[in-house]
């Protein structure tokens, strides 16, 4: 979610809960919802050195209400974008999330804050959320006493973070930020570190950055979703306009079924609930992309149902 540029004058025109006004409903209807907020939320702070300034983004601090109105219990901050504006802009970020009760995980002001997990209660269960991301722009490794991502390229200290977290939680759920962009098929290291994630205890796998809707796998009982694409984002293509919503079940004997909801994404990047071609050719893309991870896919009543073979 990119709340920058069309997205930021959608906010100055209607207000911040405008960009996901239309699946707002569909969102807060889950016991737990999550996505990548791809842009810190702040009108302050300097432009990071190193990076075109087209590739610079900050988002609209009132971007938070429609966070807050889709029902969003935490979102992963470990991405290329988070440092856009430097220490000032993440740490009004932080502030934001924290005021508005949405939980945050994948930076922060020093690297034990960026790596730490933000857990939700729901329902009597206890989730924790950890995001990680591979593209790492200069100025974004956090240390002691600066501020940056959690590095997700060291897949030994992200499997020990997730032990730990499962310490914590009856859950985990891991966000990654990585991949190829506007590549519909995940690379032989995404596939291996999500296996990865899995065995050391992550519940479900979730990525993004590829911009594109990749396979859906089921892996030893766990859900890896490899890329969800973008969700609120202008994409300068219109390839990147076609996205979903996946939903799923965490039980305490794995992930048995999810279900993926297509959604298009208009010019300023809002998504709405796709119909008629549209949605025929997002449901067929993700049935093509998540056949090829040995996923059973059902695509019926305006829905791709997804199932393991077994």
């Amino acid at each position: 979610m990119m709340f920058d540029g069309d997205a930021r004058k959608l906010i100055e025109a209607e207000g911040g809960a405008a960009p996901l006004a239309a699946v707002a409903t569909s969102l807060r209807s889950a016991d737990f919802t999550v996505g990548n907020l791809e842009t810190p939320l702040s009108n302050r702070g300097t432009v990071v050195a190193g990076k075109p300034r087209w590739l610079v983004f900050e988002g609209d601090p009132r971007a938070v209400q429609g966070l807050v109105s889709a029902g969003f219990d935490a979102v992963s901050l470990g991405n290329n974008h988070m440092l856009d504006h430097g220490e000032i802009a993440l740490s009004d970020t932080l502030t934001t999330l924290d005021r508005a009760g949405i939980g945050r995980a994948g930076a922060g002001l020093t690297e034990t804050a960026a790596w730490k997990p933000a857990i939700v209660t729901r329902n009597g269960a206890r989730v924790a959320y950890l995001a990680f991301t591979d593209i790492v722009p200069s100025g974004f490794t956090p240390s002691a006493s600066n501020p940056g991502v959690a590095i997700g390229t060291d897949m030994q200290r992200v499997a020990a973070a997730i032990r730990s977290a499962k310490q914590q939680a009856d859950y985990v759920v891991v966000s990654f930020h990585w991949g190829v962009e506007e590549s519909y098929t995940a690379t032989p290291q995404q596939v291996a570190d999500a296996h990865a994630a899995v065995d050391a205890g992550a519940d479900m796998v979730l990525g993004h950055h590829p911009h594109l809707l990749q396979g859906v796998e089921f892996y030893n009982g766990k859900l890896i979703a490899y890329s969800l694409g973008n969700f609120v984002f202008p994409y300068y293509k219109p390839v990147g306009h076609y996205s979903a919503i996946l939903r799923a079940a965490l039980t305490p004997s794995g992930t048995t079924a999810a279900s993926v909801t297509p959604v298009v994404l208009d010019t300023a990047g809002r998504p709405k609930p796709a119909t008629g071609k549209d949605a025929a050719a997002i449901l067929s893309r993700a049935g093509v992309t998540s056949r090829s991870r040995a996923t059973i896919v059902t695509i019926a009543g305006g829905k791709a149902q997804l199932k393991p073979y077994r």
